[in-house]
Protein backbone atom coordinates (compact mmCIF):
# COMPACT_ATOMS: atom_id res chain seq x y z
CA UNK A 1 0.00 0.00 0.00
CA UNK A 2 1.42 3.68 -1.11
CA UNK A 3 -0.28 6.61 1.07
CA UNK A 4 0.33 10.21 0.20
CA UNK A 5 2.46 11.94 2.33
CA UNK A 6 1.51 13.07 5.06
CA UNK A 7 3.11 17.08 6.76
CA UNK A 8 1.77 17.30 9.74
CA UNK A 9 1.16 20.92 10.99
CA UNK A 10 2.83 20.99 14.07
CA UNK A 11 5.85 18.87 15.68
CA UNK A 12 3.41 16.11 16.80
CA UNK A 13 4.74 13.54 19.15
CA UNK A 14 5.57 10.38 18.15
CA UNK A 15 7.30 7.28 20.58
CA UNK A 16 9.85 4.83 18.89
CA UNK A 17 10.88 1.86 20.72
CA UNK A 18 13.88 0.13 19.85
CA UNK A 19 14.96 -3.45 21.48
CA UNK A 20 18.52 -3.68 21.72
CA UNK A 21 20.94 -6.34 22.12
CA UNK A 22 24.78 -6.05 21.21
CA UNK A 23 24.08 -3.55 18.32
CA UNK A 24 26.61 -0.53 19.02
CA UNK A 25 27.55 -0.66 14.98
CA UNK A 26 23.75 -0.79 14.28
CA UNK A 27 22.80 2.00 16.50
CA UNK A 28 25.82 4.12 15.37
CA UNK A 29 24.30 3.72 12.13
CA UNK A 30 21.05 4.65 13.12
CA UNK A 31 22.63 7.70 15.01
CA UNK A 32 23.97 9.00 11.32
CA UNK A 33 20.89 8.21 9.58
CA UNK A 34 18.04 9.74 12.18
CA UNK A 35 20.50 12.83 11.48
CA UNK A 36 20.40 13.08 7.88
CA UNK A 37 16.79 12.06 7.83
CA UNK A 38 13.49 14.40 7.60
CA UNK A 39 11.85 12.75 9.92
CA UNK A 40 13.43 14.88 13.01
CA UNK A 41 11.75 18.10 11.45
CA UNK A 42 8.54 16.79 10.79
CA UNK A 43 7.71 14.99 14.25
CA UNK A 44 8.82 14.84 18.31
CA UNK A 45 10.50 12.17 18.32
CA UNK A 46 10.63 10.47 21.70
CA UNK A 47 12.92 7.30 21.93
CA UNK A 48 12.28 4.33 24.17
CA UNK A 49 15.38 2.12 24.52
CA UNK A 50 14.81 -1.22 25.84
CA UNK A 51 18.69 -3.26 26.46
CA UNK A 52 18.71 -6.41 27.25
CA UNK A 53 21.00 -7.14 30.17
CA UNK A 54 23.10 -9.84 28.56
CA UNK A 55 24.80 -6.96 26.59
CA UNK A 56 28.22 -6.81 26.24
CA UNK A 57 29.06 -4.60 23.89
CA UNK A 58 28.69 -0.24 24.56
CA UNK A 59 25.06 -0.21 23.43
CA UNK A 60 23.71 1.50 25.96
CA UNK A 61 26.66 4.49 25.80
CA UNK A 62 25.51 5.03 22.21
CA UNK A 63 21.18 4.70 22.98
CA UNK A 64 21.80 7.46 25.26
CA UNK A 65 22.47 9.83 22.44
CA UNK A 66 19.38 9.16 20.91
CA UNK A 67 17.26 9.58 24.42
CA UNK A 68 17.13 9.75 28.26
CA UNK A 69 14.17 6.95 28.21
CA UNK A 70 16.86 3.37 28.65
CA UNK A 71 14.93 0.56 30.11
CA UNK A 72 17.43 -1.73 31.41
CA UNK A 73 15.32 -5.32 30.31
CA UNK A 74 14.38 -6.98 33.67
CA UNK A 75 13.41 -10.68 34.15
CA UNK A 76 12.20 -12.46 30.68
CA UNK A 77 14.82 -11.89 28.11
CA UNK A 78 13.50 -11.67 24.02
CA UNK A 79 11.98 -9.49 22.14
CA UNK A 80 8.41 -9.16 22.98
CA UNK A 81 9.25 -9.22 26.04
CA UNK A 82 11.23 -6.01 25.50
CA UNK A 83 8.33 -4.55 23.63
CA UNK A 84 6.28 -5.40 26.35
CA UNK A 85 8.40 -3.78 29.21
CA UNK A 86 8.50 -0.22 26.33
CA UNK A 87 4.72 -0.08 26.58
CA UNK A 88 4.22 0.16 29.73
CA UNK A 89 6.66 2.33 29.90
CA UNK A 90 5.26 4.17 26.84
CA UNK A 91 1.63 4.31 28.70
CA UNK A 92 2.52 7.12 31.59
CA UNK A 93 3.11 9.25 28.93
CA UNK A 94 1.07 8.13 25.58
CA UNK A 95 2.00 9.87 22.13
CA UNK A 96 -0.68 9.79 19.41
CA UNK A 97 2.02 7.25 17.58
CA UNK A 98 4.05 4.41 18.05
CA UNK A 99 6.38 2.66 16.03
CA UNK A 100 8.73 -0.32 16.45
CA UNK A 101 11.95 -0.01 15.03
CA UNK A 102 14.53 -2.79 14.80
CA UNK A 103 18.05 -1.70 16.41
CA UNK A 104 20.19 -3.48 13.43
CA UNK A 105 20.35 -0.43 10.80
CA UNK A 106 18.31 -2.43 8.53
CA UNK A 107 15.51 -0.18 8.01
CA UNK A 108 15.78 3.72 7.55
CA UNK A 109 13.32 6.34 9.06
CA UNK A 110 12.52 7.40 5.63
CA UNK A 111 10.66 3.91 6.00
CA UNK A 112 9.55 5.77 9.34
CA UNK A 113 7.71 8.04 7.95
CA UNK A 114 5.90 5.96 5.16
CA UNK A 115 4.60 4.24 8.23
CA UNK A 116 3.29 7.56 9.72
CA UNK A 117 1.84 8.75 6.69
CA UNK A 118 -0.27 5.21 6.44
CA UNK A 119 -1.48 5.59 10.14
CA UNK A 120 -2.44 9.43 9.44
CA UNK A 121 -4.71 7.80 6.33
CA UNK A 122 -6.80 5.76 8.33
CA UNK A 123 -4.58 2.55 9.21
CA UNK A 124 -4.97 1.76 12.86
CA UNK A 125 -1.40 -0.99 12.48
CA UNK A 126 1.02 -0.49 9.75
CA UNK A 127 4.16 -3.43 8.88
CA UNK A 128 6.63 -2.33 6.91
CA UNK A 129 6.98 -5.00 4.41
CA UNK A 130 10.39 -5.80 2.37
CA UNK A 131 8.28 -8.19 -0.11
CA UNK A 132 5.33 -6.15 -1.29
CA UNK A 133 5.63 -5.03 -4.72
CA UNK A 134 9.32 -6.62 -5.30
CA UNK A 135 10.74 -10.31 -6.27
CA UNK A 136 12.93 -11.93 -5.64
CA UNK A 137 15.06 -12.33 -1.98
CA UNK A 138 16.23 -9.00 -0.40
CA UNK A 139 19.99 -8.84 -0.89
CA UNK A 140 21.37 -10.02 2.02
CA UNK A 141 18.81 -11.80 3.26
CA UNK A 142 20.10 -15.68 4.36
CA UNK A 143 17.91 -17.99 1.77
CA UNK A 144 16.53 -20.16 4.72
CA UNK A 145 15.06 -16.61 6.94
CA UNK A 146 13.64 -15.70 3.36
CA UNK A 147 12.14 -19.01 3.04
CA UNK A 148 10.82 -19.14 6.71
CA UNK A 149 9.25 -15.68 6.56
CA UNK A 150 7.53 -16.38 3.05
CA UNK A 151 6.12 -19.55 4.53
CA UNK A 152 5.27 -17.96 7.72
CA UNK A 153 3.38 -14.73 5.76
CA UNK A 154 1.27 -17.33 3.41
CA UNK A 155 -0.04 -19.26 6.68
CA UNK A 156 -0.27 -15.88 8.63
CA UNK A 157 -2.34 -14.63 5.57
CA UNK A 158 -4.66 -17.69 5.06
CA UNK A 159 -5.37 -17.45 9.71
CA UNK A 160 -6.42 -13.68 9.37
CA UNK A 161 -8.03 -13.21 6.11
CA UNK A 162 -6.01 -10.90 4.64
CA UNK A 163 -2.59 -10.80 2.55
CA UNK A 164 0.38 -10.46 4.45
CA UNK A 165 4.42 -10.65 2.68
CA UNK A 166 6.20 -9.53 5.57
CA UNK A 167 5.23 -11.02 8.79
CA UNK A 168 8.83 -11.06 10.26
CA UNK A 169 9.36 -7.44 9.61
CA UNK A 170 10.99 -5.58 12.44
CA UNK A 171 9.34 -1.99 11.59
CA UNK A 172 5.60 -1.57 12.84
CA UNK A 173 3.21 1.33 13.59
CA UNK A 174 0.39 1.84 15.96
CA UNK A 175 -2.32 4.52 16.77
CA UNK A 176 -2.38 4.90 20.61
CA UNK A 177 -5.59 3.01 20.66
CA UNK A 178 -5.14 0.35 18.14
CA UNK A 179 -2.13 -0.49 21.12
CA UNK A 180 -4.12 0.22 23.80
CA UNK A 181 -6.61 -2.82 22.87
CA UNK A 182 -3.76 -5.14 22.17
CA UNK A 183 -2.61 -7.52 25.18
CA UNK A 184 0.62 -8.53 23.97
CA UNK A 185 2.06 -11.45 25.71
CA UNK A 186 4.81 -13.37 23.67
CA UNK A 187 7.85 -12.94 24.65
CA UNK A 188 10.41 -13.68 22.16
CA UNK A 189 10.03 -13.30 17.83
CA UNK A 190 6.70 -14.49 17.92
CA UNK A 191 5.65 -10.76 18.73
CA UNK A 192 4.77 -9.81 14.81
CA UNK A 193 2.76 -13.02 14.46
CA UNK A 194 0.72 -12.22 17.74
CA UNK A 195 0.40 -8.36 16.48
CA UNK A 196 -1.31 -9.33 13.05
CA UNK A 197 -3.56 -11.76 15.12
CA UNK A 198 -4.75 -9.48 17.64
CA UNK A 199 -5.38 -6.73 14.71
CA UNK A 200 -7.33 -9.54 13.21
CA UNK A 201 -9.00 -10.34 16.54
CA UNK A 202 -9.77 -6.51 17.35
CA UNK A 203 -11.08 -5.47 14.21
CA UNK A 204 -8.06 -2.94 13.50
CA UNK A 205 -7.65 -2.27 10.12
CA UNK A 206 -3.57 -3.37 9.11
CA UNK A 207 -1.79 -2.19 5.84
CA UNK A 208 1.78 -2.81 4.45
CA UNK A 209 3.60 -0.35 3.19
CA UNK A 210 6.17 -0.85 1.10
CA UNK A 211 9.96 -0.14 2.95
CA UNK A 212 13.75 -0.20 1.98
CA UNK A 213 15.52 -2.65 4.10
CA UNK A 214 19.50 -3.54 3.99
CA UNK A 215 21.68 -6.24 5.54
CA UNK A 216 22.29 -5.54 9.09
CA UNK A 217 24.72 -3.58 10.42
CA UNK A 218 27.19 -5.71 12.12
CA UNK A 219 26.23 -7.94 14.97
CA UNK A 220 24.65 -11.11 14.05
CA UNK A 221 20.75 -11.69 14.09
CA UNK A 222 19.35 -13.50 17.24
CA UNK A 223 16.39 -15.81 15.29
CA UNK A 224 17.18 -18.99 15.20
CA UNK A 225 15.74 -19.98 12.71
CA UNK A 226 14.39 -23.66 12.99
CA UNK A 227 13.09 -23.04 16.92
CA UNK A 228 11.80 -19.32 16.16
CA UNK A 229 10.32 -20.62 12.95
CA UNK A 230 8.34 -23.18 14.77
CA UNK A 231 7.16 -20.80 18.14
CA UNK A 232 6.40 -18.11 15.30
CA UNK A 233 3.96 -20.94 13.39
CA UNK A 234 2.25 -21.69 17.12
CA UNK A 235 1.62 -18.21 17.80
CA UNK A 236 -0.32 -18.13 14.34
CA UNK A 237 -1.90 -20.86 14.70
CA UNK A 238 -2.99 -19.71 18.30
CA UNK A 239 -3.77 -16.35 18.02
Amino acid sequence: MKSPRYTPKTMEPVTVIVPVKDEEVGLNFLLDDYAHSTLKDLYDIRFIFVIDVRTSDSSKNIASQFSETIIDQEGTTGKGSAMIQAIEKWKLNKTPKIVFLDADGSYSFESVISILDALENGADVVSGSRFLFRKGRPEGMSRLHNFGNKALSKISSIRNGRRISDLCTGLWGFTSKSLMSMEIKSKGFDIEAEMAGLARRKGLQHVEVQVDWSQRKGGTSKLRSLTDGMIILLRIIRT
